[in-house]
């Protein structure tokens, strides 16, 4: 079948579109020979136009939609009577006719996220093309395919870098695979240890900060104190800091904000733009714990700290000291 439908995740629906690119001809022909097309901004009638069209000094042409198997995921009211599902599947009608039409050197893919089964434009087009869905790996099957993508970049990994990068990265395959590229580089042919990941991966550098705030959010001076002279002896600077604490801040009062709407945990990251579980459940747990009295405090604190070591008040390192232990006082 000349006809492919790809959905599910994104970063696997990407990498099942490689072989076909594979299949045009010469690389340097690629880019003449191949289109990407945005379904809510074509129509039947322009995509006939672009699949007609004969290779250009290569075996094929490929012709890849983007979107149309998500367009009919209907989210409509009933009452309503589905008529935007119908008019969108009017303004494809007859594609999968035109299917058995084209020139067999035209490749047509169409690019989904993830679909469900009942999705009335999938179940049409499933009997014109070869239809793949790509589930995002989880748990130890994620291990599995950490270690195989670090193997295909010529690279060992341990099971302490491993287990770094599941917890901090979580199930974000396009956000590993970049980290793979970098750490397999580093390790030059070698293996992968915990310490690269730590000084390399910057949502493990990130979480070092995390832990920061965490400690000044919750009153622990002490371990405040001690992460923060880290991060600082480590090249932090204070506008770094400041910004980072600002930003769970926001992301707590927020999800404090969400949690009193009732918002269902499973909704939670994807509301607070967050991927990794460990930073949406730490975030949920304070937003359960602090009050808006608190909140709002620990905002007057941090404005303070600014506006006194940009008068020239206070020196950085003070003016860190002085918000950890108000931060303490507030509890």
């Amino acid at each position: 079948m000349p006809a492919f439908i790809f959905h599910g995740d994104p970063f696997l629906v990407e990498e099942a579109l490689r072989p076909l690119r594979g299949q045009v001809g010469p690389a340097d022909l690629l880019e003449s020979n191949s289109h990407r097309l945005l379904a809510g901004e074509t129509d039947l009638g322009a995509l006939r136009a672009t699949c007609d069209a004969l290779p250009f000094l290569a075996q094929n042409r490929l012709v890849i939609v983007e979107g149309l198997l998500a367009s009919f995921e209907s989210r409509e009211p009933r009452r309503r009577g589905g008529r935007g599902a119908a008019s969108r599947l009017a303004k494809w009608d007859g594609l999968d006719a035109y299917i058995d039409e084209m020139p067999p050197t035209t490749l047509l893919a169409f690019a989904d996220g993830p679909i469900r089964g009942g999705n009335s434009m999938l179940s049409r087009l499933s009997a014109k093309a070869q239809v793949k869905r790509f589930t995002a790996p989880r748990g130890e099957e994620l291990a599995r395919w950490t270690r195989g993508r670090a193997e295909m970049k010529g690279a060992r990994i341990s099971a302490g870098a491993l287990r770094l990068l599941g917890q901090y990265i979580g199930g974000d395959l396009r956000v590993l695979d970049t980290e793979l590229e970098k750490l397999a580089l580093y390790a030059a042919g070698g293996i992968i240890e915990e310490g690269h990941v730590a000084n390399l991966a910057p949502q493990v550098r990130e979480a070092s900060v995390f832990a920061a705030v965490d400690a000044i959010l919750e009153g622990r001076s002490a371990a405040a104190l001690r992460d923060l002279r880290k991060l600082r002896r480590d090249g932090a600077s204070l506008s770094y800091l400041q910004a980072m604490i600002a930003r769970q801040l926001r992301l707590v009062t927020l999800a404090k904000d969400l949690v009193e709407r009732g918002v269902p945990p499973s909704e939670m990251g994807v509301r607070l733009s967050l991927r990794a579980e460990f930073a949406v459940r730490k975030t949920v747990g304070q937003a359960r714990r602090f009050s808006w009295d608190r909140l709002k405090a620990l905002y007057g604190r941090l404005l303070a700290m600014d506006l006194a070591v940009k008068e020239g008040r206070l020196d950085e390192e003070l003016a860190l000291d002085i918000l950890v232990a108000e931060a303490a006082a507030t509890r």
